[in-house]
């Protein structure tokens, strides 16, 4: 899919392709057969589903290779159409390769903030959609409000070339770990926030932070920025608050890996595949 990000004042009339959310966009509906989330919109067409009862709102957000790409939030008790099912976003997200996530991570991110921003959080005036951008206006007072963006860090921390330190977060399941991540808070660097994190969670001084890459993890509005650091010394202390342990592994001992389809598990997969350089 060569998907190219577009605003569209209204939904955009042409041969479509649809991604649809239950409300609160916590479920996406999925079609197993096909392993996808993306429906013709021919499909959305018939008189049964009644398509503009059923849909509580809806975006045009880009188009690819000609084909316009819409989202929706569809009623959850309402019929999906034929051989669709509705699925955990989180599970669906994971397993889908990086130039399906990007339209995907857009049309949630997108729905969700369409949802949340109804009304101005100024004076409380029923907002509107802007007619040139991704934006809503409140017509009374003026205030403008734009897609939420939240950045987070990540950070795969090694001593030397056989070394990496894993982390598990009370919140992962059980045997799981994975790398240091936080959300840059006020007024901080992303280099700011690592040492930070590092810093509270284990107890651990870093130095050589290195930029690896970047993914939208839309859950529901984040951008997870990837970096390497190295540790000269000293053992992890985990907070016991939101770390509840942290070790350091070699490549033979590694515990439980984070999901695949995560930015996590491509720094670790990089870990491994290095040593074989």
């Amino acid at each position: 899919m060569n998907f190219q990000p577009e605003f569209y004042s209204s939904l955009p009339m042409g041969k479509q392709q649809w991604i649809l959310f239950s409300p609160g966009e916590r479920q996406i509906a999925f079609c197993p057969e096909k392993e996808t989330p993306f429906i013709s919109g021919e499909n959305l067409e018939s008189e049964d589903l009644n398509r503009k009862e059923n849909l509580i709102r809806s975006l045009g957000i880009g188009r690819s290779d000609g084909t316009y790409i819409c989202c929706g939030e569809w009623r959850e008790s309402a019929e999906l159409p034929e051989g669709l099912e509705w699925q955990d976003f989180r599970d669906v997200y994971r397993i889908l390769d990086k130039p399906l996530q990007f339209p995907v991570s857009r049309a949630r991110q997108l729905l969700n903030w369409d949802r949340s921003h109804r009304f101005c959080g100024v004076c409380g005036t029923e907002t509107v959609p802007g007619d040139r951008e991704h934006s809503r206006v409140c017509p009374a007072c003026g205030e403008l409000f734009y897609p939420r963006l939240s950045p987070a860090v990540i950070v795969r921390i090694t001593r030397g070339k056989d070394n990496i330190m894993l982390a598990h977060n009370r919140n992962f399941p059980k045997g799981i770990y994975s790398h240091i991540a936080g959300f840059v808070e006020a007024g901080e660097s992303l280099e700011q926030t690592i040492r930070r994190e590092i810093r509270e969670e284990v107890g651990l001084e870093v130095e050589n932070i290195r930029y690896f890459s970047s993914q939208p993890w839309p859950m529901p509005h984040s951008l997870m920025v990837a970096f390497t650091a190295e540790c000269p010394e000293g053992e992890p202390e985990p907070d016991g608050v939101e770390i509840l342990d942290a070790q350091w592994f070699t490549r033979e001992n590694l515990p439980l890996p984070p999901s695949s389809g995560s930015i996590a598990m491509a720094m670790l997969k990089d870990f491994l595949e290095n040593r074989q350089n």
